[in-house]
């Protein structure tokens, strides 16, 4: 495939893993240069051992952040802005789930 995002910045949240992790593949791939962030940094540490392995000319950064917390967040964006000097596209990866009946869910699990 072409794409046409040679050289373009990606920023992927919850890259870590699962459809994240393949969305980055599938852009480094394409020669995209990307940052990718999540919350567990051993699963951080893998995924970019793995990303590196497969493409080693490639432009990469990996952060522990919390899309939650905006302290991180601000963190992470800045990283990737002295990085990269900007972002070209965002794919909005990070979530979780939380299983229950609905008239069972606090009130507090439904403003995460």
């Amino acid at each position: 495939m072409n794409f046409q995002i040679e050289g373009r910045v990606a920023v992927v949240t919850g890259g870590s893993s699962g459809i994240g992790f393949e969305t980055l593949r599938l852009l480094l791939a394409e020669g995209a240069r990307v940052a990718f962030c999540g919350r567990n940094q051993d699963k951080l540490d893998a995924a970019l051992a793995q990303l590196r392995e497969a493409f080693p000319q490639a432009e990469i950064v990996a952060a522990r952040c919390d899309v939650l917390d905006a302290a991180q967040v601000a963190q992470f964006a800045a990283e990737v802005t002295q990085r990269f000097g900007g972002v070209d596209m965002l794919i909005n990866n990070a979530g979780q789930g939380f299983v229950a009946d609905f008239e069972q869910t606090p009130r507090e699990a439904l403003a995460a």
